[in-house]
């Protein structure tokens, strides 16, 4: 179970910092000429609203309603000697879309906007509390909405990337036991019995004998084989498999992807730069480029071993994150090259000399 100190120090800095729009109502409260009894009501309604508002975070589901209605209520109370008090309902409006889909929390969002603007009207009718009340409510409630959203969003595309990566895992497993039973059952079979037989004409045909453990030997030799040359080709279908691997993440994603991968020799090391070049490439337009279609190609030309990864998304020229420059060093390592181009979504091009050393 979690401490309280550390739930709190988990909210992040920004949490803390949205407090700054308090800050009128704690100035006002302070220096406004207020009788004693409503400096005190102020007073309280602060302390109150404190606990309300970190509550606010805690909270993921339409109980989140109370906070926001006592928030409100706090805000109207106030707001007939401090106009600064309206700031209460946009910490109300910024706290609805916590507990309640988005639909429902805008309808929620309209509801609280029609009480500030009546309350406003009601109690003052000044331009402060308007604005205050109505307009940036309204603004930061809408951010809030699509800001959890886009969360929801993210997380349900989380889930199917690893529900697509968990399905791959098992395939491959499976693949590779009935492989192994392929290549081993009958080999093993074959020199369990010659075994057997061996040891039973050692006795009264030592020569026999000899011949049945030759034979064991040489069909022991060829398992070996033929389970060394296997496992050389699962390790060299690593980019193969990726492949695969992007296009049904890309499709769970909801991007119309199409592939172009043509049979080329890489030695080990540019096969797997070049895999991981492609996982970081496919989950930055996944994850950033906000794009609808995605185009892989993979082929040979002038020596080179090229891939292309192009979309038709935002594009952006800012510099290289942690991924991109990783994967732009690795290309380089190998004597490559990595080019990105965004005038129309973006276009990643990886060169590799098909010469270079593994």
């Amino acid at each position: 179970m979690t401490s309280a100190p550390k739930r709190f120090r988990d909210l992040g800095w920004e949490t803390y910092a949205w407090l700054i729009y308090s800050l009128p109502f704690i100035f006002a409260t302070i220096a406004a000429p207020f009788t004693p009894f409503q400096k005190s009501v102020m007073v309280l309604s602060y302390l109150v609203f404190l606990p309300l508002y970190f509550g606010g975070y805690f909270i993921r589901t339409p109980a989140i309603l109370w906070i926001v209605a006592a928030l409100d209520l706090i805000a109207i109370i106030n707001s007939q000697w401090n106009p600064a008090a309206a700031t209460f309902f946009i910490y109300g409006s910024a706290a609805i879309a916590n507990g309640f889909t988005t639909r429902t929390a805008a309808k929620i969002l309209f509801g609280q906007l029609v009480i500030g603007a009546l309350s406003s009207y009601l109690l003052s009718g000044e331009w402060f509390l308007y604005v205050m009340s109505v307009v940036i409510s309204a603004l930061i409630g809408a951010i809030t909405i699509q800001a959890r959203a886009k969360e929801a969003g993210d997380a349900k595309l989380r889930l199917a990337q690893e529900e697509v990566e968990r399905l791959a895992k098992l395939a491959e497993r499976e693949r590779i036991a009935r492989d192994m039973h392929d290549l081993l059952g009958h080999t093993l079979s074959v020199v369990v019995l010659k075994s057997e037989l061996a040891q039973k004409l050692m006795s009264r045909d030592p020569a026999k004998a000899m011949q049945e453990m030759a034979e064991v030997e040489r069909i022991s030799r060829q398992g070996l084989a033929e389970v060394r040359e296997a496992i050389t080709g699962y390790r060299s279908s690593g980019l193969a498999a990726e492949i695969e691997h992007v296009r049904e993440t890309l499709t769970a994603a909801g991007i119309d992807t199409t592939i172009e991968a043509r049979s080329v020799s890489l030695a080990p090391a540019q096969e797997s730069a070049l895999t991981l070049a492609l996982r970081e490439a496919a989950t930055n337009v996944i994850r950033h480029a906000a794009a609808t279609k995605c185009h892989v190609k993979f082929y040979a030309q002038d020596g080179s071993a090229l891939m292309e990864v192009q979309d038709d998304g935002r594009g952006s020229d800012a510099p290289f994150g942690n991924g991109l420059s990783g994967m732009s060093e690795r290309i380089q390592a190998l004597g490559g090259v990595l080019k990105r181009e965004t005038e129309r979504g973006t276009r990643l091009l990886i060169r590799l000399p098909l010469k270079a050393e593994s």
